[in-house]
């Protein structure tokens, strides 16, 4: 996408692939997941402008549930409204991309540490039917979308059956702002082969019950990530 873009085209592109809202959510509720769901695919430039009027009139709703989900988002980091002028996609720093994988190396540590200790041979089954579908997914970027949710969905499922809800909660809010970044990360030659041998490695030191290769290896998959973003 061209970086000389005007603002009121990178308005057209937000509002052009949203469509008319159904009755029955909330229509905050149903805005701000359209809104969301655009911004996690990479479907908006950095830097777009989203203009209040123009997506309420391609939403056909009022100003304010648009307004209001504008508010959300920007509380999770994903938009930063301007004044007078609707909201833009956030960019996500390079000090910021140091701090979302420092709180996952401390997170995600815990979970399969604590997780180590009492697996089940089913929790086993279900993390590796995730892990074999992941591995099915399209190669290149038609299967990015799938590929980075059911990365999410392996790596919180570890949260879930460690126990740690609160944990999962702030996972899922790291999880939203990695996959605005996931695709960086997947555009790093060979980064989709690694990741599937680096999932194994963690899936075998758990079905091992071996907490102390089940950390090492979701600190390498980690460090691995980041440093792919780095390239």
């Amino acid at each position: 996408m061209a970086c000389n873009m005007s603002q009121a085209t990178r308005s057209q592109i937000l509002s052009a692939a949203m469509n008319p809202l159904e009755r029955g959510a909330t229509l905050k509720a149903q805005a701000y997941q359209q809104i969301k769901s655009l911004l996690l695919r990479g479907k908006l430039p950095d830097g777009a402008v989203a203009s209040v009027p123009r997506i309420a009139k391609s939403l056909g709703i009022s100003r304010t549930p648009v307004r209001e989900a504008f508010l959300d988002l920007e509380k999770e980091g994903l938009i930063k409204i301007l004044p007078k002028k609707g909201a833009v996609t956030s960019l996500i720093s390079v000090k910021q991309k140091r701090e979302i994988f420092l709180i996952r190396d401390a997170l995600e540590s815990i979970v399969v540490t604590r997780l180590a200790d009492f697996i089940t041979n089913e929790q086993i089954a279900v993390l590796q039917d995730i892990f074999e579908r992941h591995k099915k997914t399209f190669r290149g970027e038609s299967g990015w979308d799938e590929f980075i949710r059911i990365d999410r969905e392996f790596h919180l499922t570890m949260a879930s059956f460690a126990g740690f809800e609160k944990i999962k909660e702030v996972l899922t809010n790291i999880r939203d702002l990695m996959e605005m970044i996931g695709r960086e990360a997947l555009s790093s030659r060979g980064r989709r082969e690694k990741i599937f041998k680096e999932h194994e490695k963690i899936l075998t030191a758990l079905q091992k019950k071996d907490k102390r290769s089940a950390r090492k290896a979701i600190r390498f998959h980690l460090q691995e990530t980041e440093r792919s973003l780095k390239e």
